[in-house]
């Protein structure tokens, strides 16, 4: 028997918080096998869990790459001499 067999609607309130640190991966152990279990018995939760870990992933991939060049002037100090020009 499933928790919840409805997906649609909020997960359950003590779940959130573990929910977040299974999708960024700072839950450990049994805090991790809670959630994930929980998730995948509970509609709402597993649905929560899938949107988290979608929402994360693109958050990711969005993060620009830094230049290179740029990275360099930055750590060489350049760009103090490029201001006081």
């Amino acid at each position: 028997m499933k928790l919840h067999e409805d997906t649609e609607g909020p997960p359950c309130s003590h779940m959130e918080n573990l929910l977040h640190q299974a999708a960024d991966g700072s839950a450990k152990g049994w805090k991790k096998w809670y959630a994930l279990s929980h998730a995948g018995q509970c509609g709402r939760c597993g649905r929560f869990l899938d949107r988290l870990r979608m929402t994360l992933s693109a958050v990711q991939m969005s993060k620009p790459v830094p230049d290179p060049e740029a990275l360099d002037r930055l750590k060489s100090g350049k760009w103090k001499e490029e201001t006081k020009k």
